[in-house]
């Protein structure tokens, strides 16, 4: 009898877990990096980490900075660098004047080519990258839709960033 009990007891404990998982949703932006649209381009910051997204803002090339560093781009009179993932990556510039505004005191802006969601996920949706599997730029994968979806390590392109621009 105290055995049937304490199984109850687990049991319900490993339900309040997984209830609790499923409740602890957050926001995701979707977006794609690249020129072309063949759907393997797809990524996710979340959207807490979005201060706000530009269109067509002029972009100042500088001088003695890493190729994926497009320059800076002017927003309400300070200078945010913009940087091109693609390029990062060892894919073709893009084209597009879309750039995403990071909510943090970086001054950065991200060069996407489209943006194509708001995604609500629970912590179950979102698949972190094994030790083996680990990525300079990426956490793991968001499954969005019956697709895999690239979550980007923000902050790790950043620091990458700097540390490249403060060699040069």
């Amino acid at each position: 009898m105290p055995e049937e009990i304490l199984s109850l007891i687990k049991s319900s404990n490993r339900e309040n877990a997984e209830k609790k998982q499923l409740k602890k949703k957050s926001v995701w932006l979707i977006f794609t990096i690249g020129n072309q649209a063949d759907g393997k381009n797809l990524y996710a910051i979340p959207a807490d980490s979005v201060k706000e997204i530009l269109r067509d803002a002029t972009v100042f090339p500088l001088p003695f900075v890493p190729p994926y560093v497009n320059g800076v781009l002017n927003r309400y009179g300070d200078p945010y660098v913009v940087i091109d993932s693609a390029v990062l990556e060892g894919k073709e510039a893009q084209q597009s004047m879309l750039f995403i505004v990071l909510n943090d005191e970086s001054h950065t802006c991200l060069r996407i080519t489209d943006v194509r969601d708001f995604f609500t996920a629970s912590e179950k949706d979102v698949i972190h990258f094994s030790e083996e599997e680990l990525s300079d730029y990426y956490e793991g994968t968001l499954k969005v839709k019956n697709q895999e979806v690239f979550v980007l390590k923000v902050q790790a392109i950043i620091e990458k960033v700097k540390k490249e621009i403060a060699a040069a």
